[in-house]
């Protein structure tokens, strides 16, 4: 009986080495799962938790494709050690069903014991995201989290299909075969792969290409966060031509020059691609993912800059929270020509009218831009391209942008529905399409329009027009206004301060990208060291047949550069095609936009755990098999 076989029957998972990679991450993953379940619920029964669920479904999006990819190869890196034995179970008698059975109750076991544990901590890990929520103004400060079975339970039913059918798919071919022939193979990997596979990878290839591209059809952020999922499809097409592909890049590396350490570590890395694709796809998923969603969100922050910068032409712009009182008193004063107070206003928005049924989860929480009746005298300009910002002085009127046109289907004369706080949500007609809404948000309504539902339209901002900018500035700052709340600025300063204040928002998405490439970090290095110990009977062998411990040594390291070279290679081209399109849709044709210090850091790391995975892992087995070899005179040594 296989390890995994007792395993079974015993429930000794301390005998089980080849199953503590799948434990951790499966472990990991439930933990990544839940954490988001807690995020969900706790928004769900807050009354203003609108934007934690937004933030957590768009997390749960990334995180669940993640989980698919690391669970999955990792499952099959584990199972596929076990060829030997599958083939050899099914030559003394046992059934390719029973076979099936056997596994899936292993990979059910390892599932229901690590999942339910990984979840756990999630629910105790949840806690320390509240302060960065808090923080990116997602939250408010008084956020209670909420506590239940669900998202453990979800974390279990969301990673036993994907284990079960990463099971059957490692085993697939082996019990497909002849046992005979499953046991003349289970040594030698296959450097082919089929035509259905060779298609798919064609296929999910070009809808990569496809995807980066689409700011050209969707321009905006709509556009950009589409082009951003481009890195997952072009990751997904690796894994499935990874084998064919990696072996046709090695041969043509060639083996026969090289000391004998590069020569084996070339042979071996050709002739066990599959191996290699397996630890290859979690390293290019961290760089490749993790440098798109830093290079998305220092493009978002350039386009909004850039769209304030364009549409704002005022001399002076006043905030603080003392603003509202001082309306009147501002508008008199000497060398002030024309003042615009606006209002940030919050509401929710349903952005599909089929999504009724998912009540809360439906709507969108939205911080609307309110106008004053006079309108913005040109020192506010959201670059209109349909309709006018003057029909806004009718009731149940709003002007959306770009995105919220693509996100919602509405046009000109149609109806959004929003619902201003009273939970009875009404009708609003589309009157105005604008560009600018990262810059001025994507919903702009009357100032009267929104008191007309209860709302406070509390001035919070005011566009100074003056004669002497510097004059008003230094009044601003006498006795007259000491004490006040005021923070008064230029065009430039003001847009800083709101690049400022959308840090928060940043850093937010830079703790949540961390924790998921942490997870792929992890998953990464247990599969190298999973793979590596079980190649403890070839290691073997070599030291038998004449090779030195230096000479393993070197071919593990050049192993590992290799291992690394080519993840940094597939997560590189991943990126290209994708910061690309993100740059095209929201800043123009313009040189991409890259995060050079989070592609940096992360290709250090994705070179450098295959170092110190692979060496340490061959070095200890080495100097636990001190066997006697025979040397090149014949005497042993």
């Amino acid at each position: 009986m296989s390890t995994l076989g007792r395993i079974t029957r015993s429930g000794a998972l301390a005998h089980a080495p080849s199953l503590v990679a799948p434990f951790v991450v499966v472990a990991l993953a439930a933990a990544l799962v839940s954490v988001t379940g807690v995020l969900v619920e706790s928004g769900l029964r807050s009354d203003d938790g609108g934007m934690v669920v937004a933030v957590a479904s768009s997390f749960a999006g990334t995180a669940l494709v993640l989980v698919i990819f690391v669970v999955t190869a990792t499952v099959q890196l584990a199972l596929r050690q076990r060829h030997r034995d599958l083939a050899l179970m099914r030559a003394v008698g046992a059934t390719a069903a029973q076979m099936r059975a056997l596994v899936a109750r292993e990979v059910t076991l390892v599932t229901v014991t690590a999942a339910p544990l990984g979840a756990l901590a999630g629910l105790y890990a949840a806690p320390l995201l509240t302060p960065s929520l808090v923080a990116a103004g997602v939250a408010d400060p008084g956020l209670t989290l909420h506590f239940s079975p669900a998202p453990v339970v979800a974390a279990v039913l969301v990673l036993l299909p994907v284990t079960l059918l990463a099971a059957r798919l490692a085993t697939r071919a082996t019990l497909r075969q002849a046992p005979t022939t499953a046991v003349a193979q289970s040594l030698v990997e296959p450097l082919d792969i089929g035509r259905t596979r060779k298609l798919s990878a064609a296929v999910v290839a070009g809808l990569g290409l496809v995807t980066a591209f689409s700011p050209v059809v969707v321009p905006g952020t709509l556009g950009a966060a589409t082009s951003a999922v481009s890195a997952f499809l072009l990751i997904g097409a690796v894994a499935l031509a990874g084998p064919a592909l990696v072996a046709w890049v090695l041969e043509r590396t060639g083996t026969a020059h090289g000391t004998p350490a590069v020569r084996l570590a070339l042979a071996n890395t050709r002739g066990f691609s599959r191996r290699l694709t397996t630890v290859v796809v979690p390293l290019a998923l961290a760089l490749g993912v993790g440098t798109v969603q830093a290079s998305t969100d220092d493009a978002l922050a350039k386009a909004a800059g850039a769209q304030l910068r364009a549409g704002l032409a005022a001399d002076l712009v006043v905030t603080g929270a003392d603003v509202g009182d001082q309306v009147a008193e501002l508008s008199s004063l000497a060398g002030v020509d024309d003042v615009v107070a606006l209002s940030r206003v919050p509401a929710k928005v349903r952005t599909d009218d089929e999504s009724q049924w998912l009540g809360a989860l439906g709507w969108e929480p939205v911080a609307m831009l309110a106008l004053p009746p006079e309108g913005t005298r040109g020192m506010l300009d959201p670059s209109v391209v349909e309709g006018d910002l003057a029909a806004l002085a009718e009731p149940g009127t709003i002007a959306i942008s770009r995105d919220a046109q693509f996100d919602t289907g509405k046009g000109i004369g149609e109806e959004i529905a929003v619902d201003w706080g009273t939970g009875t949500p009404v009708g609003a007609k589309v009157v105005a399409i604008h560009e600018r809404g990262l810059g001025f948000g994507d919903y702009l309504v009357a100032q009267d329009s929104a008191a007309a539902h209860g709302v406070d339209v509390r001035p919070d901002t005011l566009l100074l027009g003056t004669d002497d900018a510097t004059a008003v500035r230094d009044h601003l700052a006498g006795p007259g206004f000491a004490g006040l709340d005021l923070v008064v600025q230029d065009e430039a300063g003001h847009v800083q301060q709101m690049t400022i204040a959308a840090e928060g928002a940043t850093r937010l998405s830079s703790v949540l990208l961390l924790a998921l490439l942490l997870f792929v970090g992890v998953a990464a290095a247990n599969a190298l060291v999973l793979s590596t110990a079980g190649r403890a009977g070839e290691l073997l062998l070599l030291r038998r047949t004449g090779a030195t411990r230096r000479q393993l040594l070197a071919m593990a390291g050049v192993e590992s550069l290799v291992t690394g070279g080519v993840a940094w290679l597939v997560g590189t081209a991943t990126v290209v095609p994708a910061a690309v399109g993100v740059t095209s849709g929201l800043l123009g044709w313009a040189a991409p936009a890259v995060a050079w210090t989070t592609y940096g850091w992360l290709s250090l790391t994705v070179l450098l755990i295959p170092l110190l995975t692979v060496v340490p892992v061959v070095a200890r087995g080495l100097l636990a098999h001190r066997v006697p070899v025979l040397g090149a005179a014949g005497r042993l040594s």
